[in-house]
């Protein structure tokens, strides 16, 4: 099946191809012919196909996924454009440049507005991924990539696939189809290709850690000249110095093979970090024992005169002085002036030639020759001089990888996330000559600092303005620390300093002062416990000395009118006092809920909300609150705690993460329960001042997984976020509303979990979490999101009222469809998601009708009964 998935794969790419350059498209069949409902490719699909009236996704587990052109999913336009990076989400690991196009691979699984598995393509204008990338393997990561003179692009790696095709971490990109070097064994390496180079004939060069290419022995470096593999000679050998191999290659024009590296042999003579094959064998690159450097080569480049140049971490080259930088011309070694210093690393890590011949070197360094630079410089023939002129613009972290573009802009990538003179830069810088920038500037995601960072609060005041925290580092083209605030066109930062732990939490006060919560110990130099205040100008915590701040975590946060701050989190004291989960905050002191020792809840509080008539509701995994059983829920009149319900039942069966007070006093309470007040209760629940109720009907209520979020709109709406995929038995991917008589989706949902959420003053609703985009894939949105329901939909078909009932939805092998009593008794057709029939079902005798479903491919598909029509999953 692998086999005849890649000869489709292939001829459907060689379909795009031909399109592209037909003046009249040849007379194939549609691509619909060959997708499965769900838009992925059918096993057993072979020949060429039409698919201009197609886009290509990737699906989370990296298939390819096919959508009719245009079509992003029904609802996902009330999703807000503008929410990608500048650059990527993860470290970028290589860049170079093919004709006029800029190719990067990485860790990244996000660049720009697009998703895009490792490894894009950029043209100055926009971002493409390249078919579905790389995917299966440890890490996934691309970490070299070389570009061919025909335009064709080599990625080495730590993948099994490329573009679904099984390829052991080295592949070809034709600019349609990926494919591997070779099939099976005879197509394999044995070792990481840690350097690659194509030369002018296109024969491919890979060094590394390689004892075996194709099944051949080889010695560190081996060739591919498109048909199988070679070795060169006897290769290159490790002698004594230990570490890494071949780490760099480079082809001269005349065809020579340069490799550097950490070594000392090649050919079985004697040679120090580098050295040259012509073809038939090596030689050294100067005699006895001065020959090449004193220490490792990470990088090299031949310049159109046939002189190279080194970069690494050496201080001598060719027996003299040469500051991590030199220059061979085919007879001797030269320093270019003193090279590079500075007070911690002062390696050349990569290095790119201009098309005027300037050497372009960058690193981790501050100095090259007598010049201050940022990590960054340029070398003219006699003299470094900066790229970028300090602090307007310094760069932020070590540069790993240089290409210079056709137009002559250099592009610049690191492995830690960015800044150029303050502003972020997700991992790839642009220097037009005159400054560094973004790429893709005028994007709106966030970033933080771990790979996979989330928004865990948000909130809205007065003027529109709402605020995000968590484990964010930069927002927009602001760097941020852990709290943020977005005025409805961009990101600014809230305050100064590291916060050196995870934000949970984040009030506004109605001066402007901004509270935070969360598992922090320290803001920028000052000792900071769990909750602190932003004042404009300084970070300061809630009291001072032995009284200042909680022990423990704080998770939640709630502000009174009068200004009376409420804390909750896993803390046993605030201030001086000993207070169990739970404080309040005047302005001055701290002061518990509740009396005595069993002050408080016995357990964590996760969640606060304030009601119109001052009550307070917390929610947790408390089942005590100052000793009354209130299980995971209760309210603070100001005075005393009380349950929300009698009896043993009371409250909740499990931990609740988040509340929200409706206008008229409604309480709705998420989690991950399935009981309230005693009743089935799936996740989310409505306590009305009396008794609890399920949201949603029968035994489907509710969600199928945790709601960690919930917002009510002024029209009485809930919306709420979580882990689930469903509500109420309807597909909803993490993001839902409720009506107050029916669940829907928000658009195709999100990819990824919702942590936090609140509703703006103008009805759009604000959500944030991990997510990187919509959950068809077709926009990105990193991280957060903004969800507009006043914008019209696209224009569609219209769609006749539903069912009295379809379930189980999703299906396996049977579902069952129960029609209006008023409904005709008509025909039924089960149609795929592109539209197109593929089961007819006679008019059922009764209004129930039993639908065989087996042997239907998993996907969405929609159930036809005369004007009645509604969607159903079959898994």
């Amino acid at each position: 099946m692998k086999q005849t998935l890649r000869s489709f794969l292939l001829l459907l790419v060689l379909s795009f191809s031909a399109l592209a350059r037909a003046a009249t498209p040849p007379a194939t069949p549609s691509l619909a012919a060959a997708l499965n409902p769900d838009g992925t490719l059918k096993p057993e699909a072979t020949g060429s196909f039409d698919a201009r009236r197609f886009c290509l996704r990737t699906a989370p587990d990296g298939r390819p996924v096919f959508r009719p052109a245009g079509v992003a999913g029904a609802g996902d336009e009330r999703w807000q454009d503008g929410l990608g990076l500048n650059g990527a989400e993860r470290r970028i690991n290589t860049v170079v440049r093919s004709g006029n196009d800029i190719y990067v691979g990485g860790a990244f699984r996000l660049i720009g507005n697009i998703a895009a598995n490792y490894v894009a393509r950029w043209n100055g204008t926009a971002w493409s991924s390249l078919g579905t990338g790389t995917a299966n393997g440890t890490d996934r990561e691309v970490q070299v990539l070389a570009a061919a003179p025909n335009g064709d692009v080599y990625a080495s790696g730590f993948f099994g696939l490329a573009g679904g095709v099984p390829a052991n971490g080295l592949a070809r990109w034709n600019g349609t189809a990926w494919s591997a070097l070779g099939t099976g064994p005879a197509g394999e390496l044995d070792g990481f290709a840690a350097a690659l180079a194509v030369a002018p004939n296109g024969d491919l060069y890979v060094g590394g850690t390689i004892t075996r290419a194709g099944g051949i022995p080889v010695n560190n470096v081996a060739r591919w000249n498109g048909t199988a593999w070679s070795a060169l000679g006897a290769g290159i050998s490790l002698g004594s110095t230990g570490g890494t191999t071949v780490t760099a290659l480079s082809v001269a024009g005349n065809g020579d093979v340069y490799a550097g590296g950490n070594f000392t042999e090649a050919g079985g003579l004697p040679a120090n970090n580098v050295a040259r094959w012509n073809g038939t064998a090596w030689t050294s690159l100067g005699a006895g024992t001065a020959n090449g450097t004193n220490g490792g080569i990470y990088t090299l480049a031949v310049a159109p005169n046939g002189n190279l140049y080194v970069g690494g971490f050496f201080t001598q080259a060719g027996g003299a002085s040469a500051g991590n930088v030199a220059q061979w011309n085919g007879t001797g070694w030269t320093s270019l002036g003193t090279g590079t210093t500075t007070n911690g690393g002062a390696a050349v890590e990569t290095m790119a030639l201009a098309a005027n011949g300037d050497l372009y070197i960058a690193g981790n360094f501050t100095q090259a020759g007598s010049a201050t630079v940022s990590r960054v410089a340029r070398w003219n023939g006699t003299a470094w001089s900066a790229v970028g002129t300090p602090p307007a613009n310094a760069i932020g972290t070590t540069i790993k990888a240089l290409a210079v573009a056709g137009n002559g802009d250099l592009y610049a990538a690191s492995t830690g996330a960015n800044s150029i003179a303050g502003a972020a830069a997700y991992y790839l810088l642009r220097w037009n000559g005159t400054a560094w920038g973004t790429v893709n500037s005028g994007l709106n995601g966030v970033f933080g600092t771990t790979y996979n960072p989330a928004i865990y609060a948000l909130t809205t005041v007065a003027n529109g303005d709402v605020y995000a925290a968590g484990d964010l580092r930069l927002a927009g083209s602001a760097n941020v620390n852990g709290v943020a605030k977005w005025n409805g066109t961009a990101w600014s930062a809230v305050g100064t300093g590291i916060v050196n732990n995870s934000i949970r939490a984040v009030a506004v006060a109605t001066n402007g002062d901004v509270y935070i919560g969360g598992a922090f110990t320290q803001i920028g130099p000052t000792a900071i416990s769990y909750v602190a205040k932003w004042n404009g100008t300084a970070w300061s915590s809630l009291g001072s000395g032995t009284a200042g701040g909680v022990n423990n975590a704080v998770n939640a946060l709630a502000l009174a009118p009068n200004g009376d701050l409420y804390v909750g989190g896993a803390f046993t004291q605030a201030g001086s006092v000993a207070a169990a989960f739970i404080a309040k905050w005047n302005g001055t002191t701290w002061s518990t809920l509740g009396s005595g020792l069993t002050n408080g809840m016995d357990g964590t509080v996760s969640a606060l909300a304030l009601a119109g008539n001052g009550d307070l509701y917390a929610g947790g995994s408390f089942s005590l609150a100052n000793g009354i059983i209130a299980n995971h829920v209760a309210r603070w009149n100001g005075t005393a705690w009380s349950s929300l319900g009698v009896g043993p039942a009371n409250g909740i069966d499990a931990s609740v993460n988040a509340l929200a007070v409706a206008a008229n006093g409604d309480v709705y309470a998420g989690g991950g329960f399935t009981q309230a007040g005693g009743a089935p209760a799936s996740r989310v629940a409505r306590w009305n001042g009396t008794a609890w109720a399920p949201i949603g009907t029968g035994a489907a209520n509710g969600t199928n997984g945790s709601v960690s979020a919930l917002g009510l709109a002024g029209n009485g709406e809930v919306y709420v976020g979580g882990s689930f995929t469903q509500f109420d038995g309807t597909a909803a991917a993490r993001a839902a509303h409720w009506n107050g008589s029916t669940w829907g989706p928000l658009g195709t949902g999100l990819d990824g979990n919702v942590t936090a959420l609140t509703m703006g003053t103008s009805g759009k609703v604000y959500v944030g979490g991990s997510f990187t985009g919509v959950g068809d894939g077709s926009k990105v949105m990193s991280r957060f999101g903004i969800y507009d329901p006043s914008v019209p939909l696209a224009a569609r078909a219209a769609a006749p009222t539903g069912f009295a009932a379809l379930f189980p939805n999703p299906a396996h092998g049977t579902a069952t469809l129960r029609l209006p009593a008023s409904t005709p008794r008509q025909g039924i057709t089960l149609t795929d998601a592109l539209g197109r029939p593929v089961r007819q079902y006679p008019a059922p005798a009764t209004p129930e009708a039993e639908l065989d479903l087996r042997g239907l491919p998993a996907g969405v598909y929609v159930v036809r009964c005369g004007q009645l029509s509604q969607r159903l999953v079959v898994e």
